[in-house]
């Protein structure tokens, strides 16, 4: 090395070189931001210099590359924190009891008819289906509105109909349907594309506020060892694309943004990203003298994907399917017993196809065997050579259920399959009753591997927790310990390798925009790592993942968290 490093980590380092494996290394040397140099601990140790920090890892402490999650709704994500959280209410009235004591506080504090905002509420298990009325009884005068766990239904009270003009003259969106009682009024329920209707009315924090979320909640996802995001739709590259929260690039400008960020913009968004002349893949130019640690900031930020939707979710009966829902006599959902096509083959096609010709990329949201199928077949049409020259790869969102005649397609046409395995954790129980034996063929992973397609691992957090290490435990077990431990796991023969579930969370989002050293902790790649205390040859290698917590996490070489005691 021409100069000492400005880090050396010595111990246990999976390194992620090459196509499998761990590629275990026993030293590393960090300079500017990025890797210079892997292996023996004696010739490392001769590069140290004066200011050369140096990582003696304890032992039973290993090092990974950090996780960039794949799927996170970044800015919801980041103002969730500050709503009512309805996860986990087994009862309408325990969720309604939770929206009494939130609307109570804001009495106390002089706030008469401020928004509610929530998320987290599932009717599995309900007795009764919410309506605007129930939020009325125990908020009344109060404009509320409360996603569904999975996000494709919100639960608004009368005030909050009122204040967005949903009335009985309303008409269902294209691709949405509102809830209606049976003399035709609003019931509250608004499905799919009808819950953008009005949004815009509802209040969001401004820049400093959201600045402020982001940078609490980039410190939460450090302490998990996330370091990146891809953010599907919703933090768009300016504000003429965001409605004035551009925050998240304004952010990267200022020298300033934690994480790493994939910005994508919706498809309302299209026309006017491909005229500010926006790219996949671009990060803002640095200006001219720019210094290493500015440069850094501003790399962080890049244009991702055009994010599409094919279809809605299994929880809402409204993921499309080729055959009916099981349950559909008995809990047939506004779309009917197929769910509900949001888009069509031919739009789909010509949204990928006007994309591309601007340099954007595309994620097609499909959870359905249907949708999955009409968003494999927008990608075909629109040209599998085109899409491939693109600054990223393009992608399907969730793909739960996958027919086998179409699992080969991912590889053939270079489409990055995009899973969130945690939630087979917390979908497994709705898939039985919704699809039946068709659950066998949910979240294919080792099916899809074996094709040869691409797999990129996230959250879809807030729809889930943000922290990977349950998901790539249970892409590895197919078992949740919320099942019980003499459940059996949900179709063993789709389990993959704990280095191949690892390498989803890590090398595979890099891949798919198409960046080969990221992920790895190689010579020439960014200094993104993780210190967990961890022993990957134990026979419940994959089960430790489940509750790891990072010792110490770097982004750029630069520590974003360090747990309490450890002092290397």
């Amino acid at each position: 090395m021409s100069r000492a490093p400005d880090l050396v980590v010595l111990g246990r380092i999976a390194s992620l070189a090459g196509e499998s494996g761990f590629g275990w290394v026993e030293a590393m040397a960090v300079r500017d931001g990025l890797v210079v140099e892997i292996g023996a601990r004696p010739e490392m140790e001769r590069s140290v210099g004066r200011a050369t920090r140096v990582v003696d890892l304890p032992p039973g402490h290993v090092v990974l590359p950090s996780v960039t999650d794949a799927h996170v709704h970044l800015v919801d994500a980041a103002m969730a924190a500050d709503e009512i959280d309805l996860e986990g209410s087994p009862t309408l009235a325990t969720a309604l009891a939770l929206v009494a004591d939130a609307h109570a506080a804001r009495l106390a504090g002089g706030d008469h008819d401020g928004w509610l905002l929530g998320h987290g509420w599932s009717t599995d298990g309900w007795d009764a289906r919410p309506t605007a009325a129930d939020l009325e009884r125990v908020a009344p005068g109060r404009p509320i509105a409360l996603w569904a766990h999975d996000h494709h239904t919100r639960w608004m009270s009368d005030a909050a109909l009122r204040r967005l003009g949903i009335d009985a003259a309303v008409v269902d969106p294209l691709g949405g349907t509102v809830g209606r009682d049976d003399a035709g009024r609003p019931d509250g329920l608004l499905y799919e594309h009808a819950t953008r209707i009005g949004a815009d009315a509802i209040p969001r924090p401004d820049h400093e506020a959201l600045a402020g979320a982001v940078e609490r909640y980039a410190g939460r996802l450090a302490a998990l060892g996330v370091t990146g995001v891809h953010d599907p739709g919703g933090t768009s590259p300016d504000p003429s694309l965001d409605g004035g929260f551009a925050t998240v690039r304004t952010m990267a400008d200022e020298g300033c943004l934690p994480l790493r960020v994939h910005a994508g913009v919706r498809d309302e968004q299209l026309e006017a990203a491909i005229a500010a002349g926006y790219r996949s893949g671009a990060s803002p130019a640095p200006p001219d003298g720019a210094g290493i640690a500015e440069r850094q900031a501003l790399a962080r930020y890049r244009m991702g994907w055009l994010k599409l939707f094919g279809d809605g979710s299994v929880g809402s009966r409204t993921a499309a399917m080729l055959e009916p829902y099981e349950d559909a006599a008995t809990r047939n959902g506004p779309a009917g017993p197929l769910g509900h096509l949001l888009e069509s083959r031919e739009r789909l096609t010509a949204r990928v196809s006007l994309a591309a010709a601007s340099g954007i990329a595309t994620m097609i949201h499909a959870i359905g065997d249907r949708a999955v199928r009409t968003a494999l077949d927008a990608f075909e049409a629109a040209g599998a050579e085109r899409l491939a020259a693109l600054g990223l790869r393009p992608r399907i969102e969730h793909a739960q259920l996958v027919q086998p005649s179409d699992r080969a397609r991912f590889g053939t046409l270079g489409v990055v399959a995009s899973l969130q395995p945690i939630q087979l954790r917390s979908d497994e129980a709705t898939m039985q009753r919704a699809w039946g034996q068709r659950t066998a063929l949910a979240f294919p992973l080792g099916s899809l591997v074996a094709a040869g397609a691409a797999i990129v691992f996230g959250t879809d957090a807030p729809v889930e927790p943000p922290d990977p290490w349950p998901g790539i435990a249970t892409a590895v077990s197919r078992w949740a310990p919320e099942w019980g431990d003499s459940a059996a796991p949900s179709t063993p023969g789709e389990a993959i390798s704990l280095d191949r579930a690892i390498r989803a969370a890590t090398v595979g989002p890099w891949a798919a925009a198409d960046d080969a050293l990221g992920g790895r902790l190689v010579p020439g790649a960014t200094a993104d790592l993780v210190v967990l205390e961890w022993a990957p040859e134990a026979a419940d290698a994959s089960e430790q993942l489940r509750s790891a917590r990072p010792a110490l996490t770097l982004l750029d070489g630069t520590e974003r968290h360090r747990a309490p005691g450890f002092d290397r």
